[in-house]
């Protein structure tokens, strides 16, 4: 996709502005385009160097003054994947079963058993 003209990202930078300027808690938004992409952060506190940088969102330039694409920063921290099980024992001790086996479930033995045709 191609790159925005400038004059349209002067507009989109001043609106952001004007909007951002009813937030007492930011200290301004910025845009930074790469490309035809505008990545829109927020900065809040003091004004100094401790302020914090929140990303907000991505836009995206489709080739058209009227239409624009976007994606909106989720700032949920993804949950560490849980194990599928928890081992009872360290890894690589080996396990006995407590009972043994039978040796066999039929009430005959094999030898007595008749042979498939």
């Amino acid at each position: 996709m191609p790159a925005p003209p400038r004059r349209l990202k002067d507009l989109i930078e001043g609106t952001v502005d004007h909007h951002a300027s009813r937030c007492p808690d930011l200290q301004e938004v910025t845009i930074r385009w790469r490309g035809s992409y505008g990545y829109l952060t927020a900065w809040a506190g003091e004004g100094d160097d401790n302020d914090e940088q929140i990303p907000l969102c991505r836009i995206e330039y489709l080739g058209d003054n009227q239409d624009c694409g976007f994606a909106l920063y989720d700032p949920a921290p993804r949950p560490t994947p849980r194990p599928c099980f928890a081992p009872a024992s360290p890894p690589g001790t080996p396990t006995t079963p407590s009972t043994p086996p039978p040796s066999s479930t039929s009430p005959t033995s094999s030898s007595e058993q008749p042979a498939r045709q």
